[in-house]
């Protein structure tokens, strides 16, 4: 779009709108341009006020996931938050719609924040193995305190504009015209208020550390990297200066994006946005697989774990053993369904089994057409079979802990039971770094 977002000035107020509907996705172009209307508006003495608004149903649904990982030019969304909320003058968010991640993050830089009774916000990173990276686990907690801040950034979910008001995000909640209300408060607004200098939900840092030791053991129980990492960066919103704080969250979020539970989680999200609704729907209640083509492929996908456990109890391995593997693997039942078997050593080796006869049939299918690209299986066998959605599916799962060595063993593996015979494609696509997205028909 060649214009993301515009600016006009009526009687001193700048009001910056928004404008890459549908979603409003603060990709590369979008930050470059409110990088530049900042600019301008802090170089203009007669901007007495700012008031942020977007176009559509939508505030904004945060960074472009797509972008993740990769060079991108132009400034961060932390740097465009750091501008918006070094101004002199008073900056009013006007949310509708949904405020996530990035959005949310890019509300928090304002200095003030009202929105519509429909509207909801939240960072959902965690849901993709991330950490906010635009100074949520910074600013939020200055905003609402640290056990409001654990809460939403921890959960991933979002939360409505009454609570929202309740706990201090919001300054208001207006049910007439946005727009309009927005700009009458910016007017009577004297002063900015940087969210980074607010002190007063620091102020006990006592009762912070408190809520801080509360989460931790139960966070680290999770084993997920990314809530782990959210966990650390709100506690130093408490113990270190606010942009060293910016820092220790920048790094986090680096891990955390090159964290292999991130990897997997963003590569689910993708696929099910990419794959046909004949194999995966969506209602109210979620993401269902569709019959009959996609309840097909997972009666095929059933049948090789089924298939493959058989095969192992054959080797002498125990119904407990294979359970525990599974649980301790990601899934919240074992094929047996007891919860207090001991895999010990076999563990690793019941895992990889189980995930070779699951890629091999997923290559078949793929190879087949029965599916149009590898990434299907993974969702289908996420919502379909239970499979850890932290590993991304077993076709992504398989990429990640290496696709030739996992092949060579399943060369191996074919003499105890054909269900590990390695089909062509997966032979193929473990000789390229792309895996099967390289080698998909």
């Amino acid at each position: 779009m060649d214009n993301p977002a515009t600016l006009r000035i009526i009687d001193g107020v700048a009001l910056v709108r928004l404008e890459m509907p549908p979603v409003n996705a603060l990709g590369s172009a979008l930050r470059l341009r409110l990088w530049a209307i900042f600019k301008r508006i802090k170089s203009d003495s007669e901007i007495k006020a700012v008031v942020i608004l977007a176009q559509g149903r939508v505030f904004s649904a945060g960074e472009d996931i797509k972008e993740i990982g990769q060079l991108v030019d132009g400034p961060t969304l932390s740097q465009v938050c750091g501008l918006i909320e070094s101004c002199k003058i008073p900056v009013v968010a006007a949310l509708q719609g949904a405020a996530l991640g990035g959005g949310a993050e890019l509300a928090m830089a304002a200095h003030y924040r009202i929105a519509t009774p429909d509207a909801v916000i939240g960072l959902p990173g965690v849901t993709l193995g991330l950490v906010p990276g635009a100074g949520g686990t910074q600013r939020l907690p200055r905003l609402v305190g640290p056990k409001h801040a654990l809460n939403m950034i921890l959960g991933g979910r979002t939360i409505m504009a009454e609570t929202a008001l309740q706990m201090g995000l919001y300054d208001g909640v207006v049910a007439d015209d946005l727009a309009f209300d927005a700009v009458a408060l910016a007017q009577q607004l004297d002063s900015p208020r940087p969210t980074f200098a607010r002190r007063d939900m620091l102020a006990d840092g006592g009762a912070y550390l408190d809520e801080i030791a509360t989460r931790r053991q139960a966070v680290l129980a999770t084993g997920r990297f990314a809530s782990i990492r959210a966990l650390e960066c709100v506690e130093a919103a408490l113990l270190l200066p606010f942009h060293t704080g910016l820092s220790f969250e920048a790094d986090a979020f680096a891990r955390c994006e090159r964290h292999p539970q991130s990897q997997a989680l963003r590569h689910v999200f993708l696929a099910e946005r990419q794959i046909s609704p004949e194999l995966l729907g969506r209602s109210s209640q979620g993401w269902q697989v569709a019959s009959p083509l996609g309840a097909a492929v997972v009666d095929a996908l059933n049948r090789a774990w089924r298939r493959s456990i058989s095969a192992l109890r054959e080797m002498g391995i125990s119904e407990g053993a294979i359970d525990r593997a599974h649980l301790d693997s990601g899934f919240q039942r074992g094929p047996f369904g007891g919860r207090d078997g001991h895999a010990g050593q076999q563990g690793p080796d019941i895992q990889r089994r189980v995930l070779a006869a699951l890629v091999a049939e997923g290559a078949r299918l793929t190879a087949s057409r029965v599916v149009t690209r590898a990434s299907d299986i993974d969702v289908l066998a996420v919502h379909g079979l239970g499979y850890p959605r932290a590993q991304g599916g077993p076709m992504m799962a398989a990429k990640l802990a290496g696709l030739l060595p996992l092949a060579e063993q399943m060369k191996q593996w074919s003499a105890d039971d054909p269900v590990w015979q390695p089909p062509p494609l997966l032979l193929r696509a473990a000789l390229v770094a792309g895996g099967f997205d390289a080698v998909t028909p």
